[in-house]
């Protein structure tokens, strides 16, 4: 049923635009199934619901009791990010800085928020309703197509391409990570093998610009860890196949092509990367699989193991035909390649001395490489598939012609029915209500910072009511903020969290960074004594509902103020990327802002540029004059206009250069 592109650009231009039409028609007829088989008609795939039994959602959200399997990164960042980018599009300006999580972080160069894959602009475009769901099906439809095509020019038959896209694309790592950018990068890998391959055997120009832009697919999708191993099985690819040194600098050609255009995101993330947590490893803690995870080849669930982490089914129909796969490496050198490929794998992902020491010496979750075994086993399927028809086709034409078909609906359909229990859905299109307590902060058109309290309002949900939190669950994390932060007082767990115990005494901190109000669970029995008995706040309470309460710390700070000197501020503008002051000074100070700096934030007095010589995570402070002045500060990071710089430069080189020499190629198999 599927056809490549590949395929439809072969042979003349009415067949490729026959085969063009045909490719458009069965993957839209693909998509319609797995549309209604994933149950996408029915809500999106997401956990939402879990705000069923968290505050301040809980007493009044639709959905109960929590169902599914929850996995929450995409309901507390990935979905949080994109609707923000949205917003920001909508209102024609760049997604580049959220201000809302960890007092202010970059966006567009948090690499993990994947918001330049294509495979996420359908949620860009058109919302979570229905965008999120037409982003995780276009992912699962790269893929199938992607690792078809790669089956197909590896020599195998069409039936045993199909089992072996089935096998990948509908995998349980792939649909247990669906909503995560793991998927967005590891969607194009079967075609960046393809292209890889090909370019490492002399491919021709078409085949080198391919190769250029699913680079570019797989680093836009925005996991690094995935994108790392996606580079080591094509590596090895190339390797096994390049006889030429100058086959192999094509091919570092074409990928340095491919990671130019990606230069925009790489940068920033580069730049965000170096001044992170996550480069210390902080709040990382791989582990490994244990040997009865294995079991999980066999079902989706099974009892007593964590149906999302481990999560490999390929089908049983993809496990009978492995070994005939294996029996096939005497004459096929990719049965063998992909076979020492699955072992390496497994040795990886599950408990063997190599992967306990790559635990214990690296902070990388070795076990994402699961996501890339269904690839390996789905090669060594398609090819015993072929072994099998090649013996069939001589005694039983009839069979050679039924059980290819059986094999590849038996497997799709179990692969969708274990898929359909695996992930959690919401028909809730408000997947943030305001409930009282959120339009009591909203009302208030001051400028302030919140601090929720234990899991209240968890972190990175503010992003979706437009509210500056302190907290922020992010894989990254700015590290001289946090390091700043620990005024206010001791955050704990991935999650980021506070609990009241853990305030620093005093509340210097809350005052100084501008959080004017403390978030409660209805049911904490602290009041606004205790806090001032016990930590030294100055509180008020000032809402008290069902959803929570609110405390008013009196002593706040405003956001803006000058410092060094008497003298007045107002704050005239607030974007996300630029806020414009006016200020008022007898004598000569600074205008301080409690915004954590960051590279990329510059100033202007009136008009002129001038240095914010602040290290990252101290507040901004800008030197002024006695007078009036009207000051601007905005975000507009070097690394992303370098990284556009750069990829523009890339374009020229994709479409001016790497086209010399020879044509498309016909490549021998």
């Amino acid at each position: 049923m599927m056809r490549t592109l590949l395929e439809a650009t072969q042979g003349g231009r009415g067949a490729g635009l026959a085969r063009g039409m045909l490719v458009t028609a069965s993957l839209a007829a693909i998509a319609l199934l797995l549309w209604f088989a994933l149950g996408m008609d029915r809500g999106a795939i997401l956990s939402n619901d879990i705000k069923a039994v968290l505050y301040p959602w809980a007493p009044t959200y639709p959905e109960k009791p929590v169902s599914g399997n929850a996995v929450y990164d995409p309901v507390f960042q990935f979905v949080p990010w994109v609707r923000f980018a949205r917003g920001e599009i909508l209102s024609g300006r760049l997604p580049l800085w959220n201000p809302h999580q960890d007092g202010g972080v970059p966006l567009l160069g948090n690499m993990i928020s994947a918001l330049a894959s294509p495979l996420v602009w359908p949620a860009l475009l058109l919302g979570i309703f229905p965008g999120w769901n037409l982003s995780l099906l276009a992912r699962i439809l790269l893929a199938l197509a992607g690792a078809y095509a790669w089956l197909k020019d590896l020599g195998r038959s069409r039936a045993a391409a199909s089992l072996g896209a089935v096998a990948f694309a509908l995998s349980g790592p792939f649909i247990a990570w669906i909503g995560h950018p793991h998927t967005a990068a590891a969607a194009p890998v079967p075609l960046l093998l393809l292209f890889a391959r090909r370019v490492a055997r002399g491919g021709g120009r078409r085949d080198r610009q391919a190769l250029a832009v699913t680079t570019l697919l797989v680093l836009a999708g925005g996991h690094p860890e995935t994108q790392m191993m996606a580079a080591v099985l094509a590596l090895a690819v190339v390797l096994v196949e390049t006889r030429q040194t100058s086959q192999l600098a094509a091919v570092a050609a074409s990928a340095f092509t491919g990671a130019g255009l990606a230069a925009p995101l790489l940068f920033p993330f580069f730049e965000y990367f170096r001044l992170s947590q996550a480069r210390l490893g902080t709040d990382r803690m791989p582990f490994t699989l244990e040997p009865k995870y294995l079991l999980r080849f066999l079902s989706y669930q099974i009892e007593g193991l964590n149906p999302i982490e481990g999560a490999a089914s390929v089908s049983a129909a993809v496990l009978v035909l492995v070994p005939f796969g294996l029996w096939a490496v005497r004459r096929d050198r990719w049965a063998l390649f992909w076979a020492v490929v699955a072992g390496c794998l497994l040795a990886i992902v599950y408990s063997t001395p190599l992967s306990r020491w790559l635990v214990a010496h690296t902070t990388i979750y070795w076990t994402r490489f699961l996501l890339f075994v269904p690839l390996a086993l789905g090669y060594l399927a398609a090819a015993g598939m072929d072994v099998l028809l090649e013996r069939f086709r001589r005694t039983s034409p009839g069979l050679a012609r039924a059980i290819p078909i059986l094999l590849v609906v038996t497997a799709a359909g179990e692969l969708v029915l274990g898929a359909r229990g695996l992930q959690a859905r919401t028909s809730v299109r408000t997947l943030s209500p305001v409930t009282p307590l959120v339009a009591r902060l909203a009302a208030d058109r001051d400028v302030f910072r919140i601090l929720p309290l234990h899991s209240f309002l968890a972190a990175n949900s503010a992003t979706d009511y437009r509210f500056d939190d302190v907290r922020g669950y992010d894989a990254l994390a700015p590290a001289g903020w946090r390091r700043r932060r620990a005024a206010i007082g001791r955050f704990t767990s991935a999650r980021d969290i506070l609990e009241p115990w853990n305030l620093a005494p005093g509340g210097n901190g809350l005052d100084f960074w501008n959080v004017k109000y403390l978030i409660l669970h209805p049911g904490v029995p602290y009041g606004p004594e205790t806090f001032r008995e016990r930590w030294g706040l100055d509180l008020e309470e000032v809402y008290r509902g069902p959803d929570g309460r609110i405390l008013e710390n009196r002593r706040v700070l405003p956001r803006a103020r000058i410092v060094g000197a008497r003298g007045t501020v107002r704050i005239r503008e607030r974007l996300p990327m630029r806020w414009r002051f006016e200020a008022n000074l007898p004598a000569p100070g600074a205008l301080e802002v409690a915004n954590p700096a960051f590279p990329g934030w510059k100033a202007s007095v009136d008009g002129r540029p001038v240095a914010i010589a602040t290290a990252p995570g101290d507040p901004i402070e800008v030197p002024l004059g006695a007078g009036r002045h009207e000051v601007v500060i905005s975000y507009r990071p070097v690394s992303f206009w370098i990284g556009l710089a750069v990829a523009a430069v890339s374009l020229a080189a994709l479409i001016f250069r790497l086209p010399w020499g020879a044509g498309a190629s016909n490549i021998p198999r």
